[in-house]
């Protein structure tokens, strides 16, 4: 058996659950180390998987509301590690040691995610669980056969997630600047075609070369322009009103201040109003003088009224083609002069990005050349690794391999996203058989070993989330299931593992030993849930060897004395 080294990470601290299916109110307290599930089958033990795949992100569904109620609660606490507290503070959540999810499934109306209190989205909750815990059940077991899955194992057992995120971010900048070239040299094509249109628009425009506000100006020109003859008749006749013709106003009013400085003179109290009347003078006077300046400023040469507005006719006819203001043809020109000069330095540019985008090419390609060597010394030692955890779970005469395949001489293009590598398991099931890809020759029996073997040797490598086996012991038998239960007792030293099981032999070796019972209460069925500690223990053994009760018994005393033989160093136990 590998040397496993004690390497404690996140743990489930507690899952409750509330109307949820035939639980009617039950909070699990979990503690470190194996916890085991036990139970006849149908008490429910697959309804807790059910009810942490809700946790985890899986979508829910009305019929897990128990009957007669109106609403399902699931509810988990996780211990909160920095960098999940991290991300809950990148999304504004509060955070602090303790994650607590709760989902609701209402019979009507929209089910509610909150974690911590405050309401997220599935696919948010998805990005926080990932990495607290996982379920490794049939379905799970499947996830081997996936060929995809097994370059991401392969490179966590070997500690390459920074070598992998760098040929990610070298892709992704060769497909960007790959994008820019494409767009560039479409771009000049198109532009080449138009370029010329460009210069005769341009030539046009500075033909005229408006200026911003010219054509209201010249509006104003050309109405006074037209009115000029009237204009001056009528300005004439007000000058000579208030100043140019005998008994003008100005004439009237110099009368009425002298008058009226007089009638100050013997009342003083007038004074004020001399005061004003000489202001008014004063203001008639420049009245007067305004409308003869204005006069003398009137245009006399008519010939101006053809210029003005054939300069408005050419604005206008600017406005029709690029318009529909004035501002409008200069920006459109200003628009111009950046496409022609975008245009003779597409070339400079285009010649750029071909620089960049083979320095890049050649950056890509060094590091996927990198990181394929570590990847074929990682799959070495990774072989060796479940080979021997196979070993354990007697399967010591199979064979397993991963292979990793990759272009010899790669260029830029037989690169992807997460290298040149093809990663695949291949398993030999029998001596002399030869290595095959999993998916075509194991056995339900051998792949959920395979899996956890692969568990296993991750373990080492970097710990493990929260594991939940869902019967991992389907298709074993009881030799094999003992070497099972040691296994994840082993496991369990780099963290927590909770396991359903109907074999005592597994169940023997948990710290954590907790049974299910469906019962009827109330003409309605329920499931309750007990530590089983000493004699309880003890009997649920025995009632799981079935058979005849004292040699059932007698043998679950030596299962549970080897366990302790056996030992795991762990303390705690779950509270219900």
């Amino acid at each position: 058996m590998p040397n496993y080294s004690v390497f404690w990470k996140i743990m489930l601290l507690e899952l409750g659950l509330e109307n949820f299916i035939l639980f009617e109110r039950v909070s699990l307290c979990l503690s470190s180390g194996l916890t085991v599930l036990t139970g006849e089958t149908g008490a429910g033990k697959s309804l807790l998987v059910q009810a942490m795949k809700l946790i985890l992100g899986a979508r829910a569904d009305l019929q897990q509301i128990r009957t007669g109620t109106k609403q399902a609660l699931v509810q988990a606490v996780f211990e909160a590690p920095p960098d999940v507290r991290g991300q809950l503070e990148d999304m504004g959540i509060s955070s602090d040691d303790e994650l607590v999810i709760r989902r609701t499934v209402p019979q009507t109306g929209k089910g509610r995610i909150y974690v911590n209190g405050a309401i997220v989205s599935l696919q948010n909750l998805r990005q926080i669980v990932s990495g607290l815990a996982s379920l490794a059940g049939q379905h799970e077991y499947q996830e081997l056969l996936r060929r995809e899955r097994h370059g991401p194992w392969l490179d966590r057992f070997s500690g390459l997630g920074h070598e992998v995120d760098r040929i990610a971010s070298l892709y992704q900048d060769v497909k960007g600047l790959q994008t820019n070239l494409q767009m560039a040299v479409a771009t000049k094509k198109e532009a080449a075609e138009e370029v010329d249109r460009f210069r005769q628009e341009a030539e046009e425009i500075d033909k005229i070369a408006p200026k911003p506000g010219e054509e209201e100006r010249l509006e104003q020109e050309l109405k006074v322009l037209k009115a000029a003859e009237a204009l001056r008749n009528l300005g004439d006749n007000c000058y000579r009103t208030l100043y140019a013709d005998k008994g003008s106003i100005q004439e009237k009013l110099a009368i009425c201040k002298q008058d009226l400085k007089r009638m100050a003179d013997l009342d003083p109290t007038l004074g004020k109003t001399v005061n004003e009347l000489e202001s008014v003078v004063y203001q008639a006077e420049e009245v007067a003088w305004t409308i003869r300046d204005y006069i003398h400023g009137l245009p006399t040469d008519l010939s101006q009224l053809e210029r003005i507005e054939e300069r408005i006719y050419g604005l206008r006819g600017l406005k029709k083609h690029f318009g529909p203001t004035i501002e409008d043809v200069l920006a459109y020109r200003n628009d111009i002069e950046i496409k022609l000069a975008t245009f003779y330095e597409k070339g400079d540019r285009i010649e750029d990005l071909k620089t960049k985008r083979e320095e890049k090419e050649k950056g890509l390609v060094n590091a996927a050349l990198n990181l394929s060597k570590k990847r074929r010394q990682g799959a070495k030692k990774l072989s060796k690794a479940i080979k021997a955890e196979l070993s354990d779970l007697k399967l010591a005469k199979t064979d397993f391999m991963v292979d990793v395949q990759a272009t010899e001489r790669p260029i830029a293009s037989d690169v992807g996203p997460r290298g040149l590598d093809k990663v695949q398991f291949l398993f030999s099931p029998n001596v002399g058989q030869p290595l095959r890809p999993l998916a075509s020759i194991a056995s339900g029996g051998e792949l959920s070993r395979v899996m956890l073997a692969l568990r296993a040797a991750l373990a080492m490598q970097a710990g493990i989330e929260t594991i939940v086996f869902d019967e991992i012991d389907a298709g074993l038998g009881g030799e094999v299931a003992e070497k099972v239960g040691f296994k994840l007792k082993a496991l369990s030293s780099f963290g927590q593992v909770v396991t359903i099981t109907h074999f005592p032999q597994i169940a023997a070796k948990g710290d954590h030993h907790i049974a299910l019972e469906k019962v009827v209460k109330a003409d309605k069925t329920a499931i309750v849930i007990r530590e089983v500690e000493g004699n309880q223990r003890l009997e649920e053994l025995t009632r799981m060897l079935g058979g005849d009760r004292e040699t059932a018994r007698a043998y679950a005393g030596k299962l549970l004395a080897g366990s302790k033989v056996q030992g795991s160093g762990v303390q705690g136990s779950p509270k219900i």
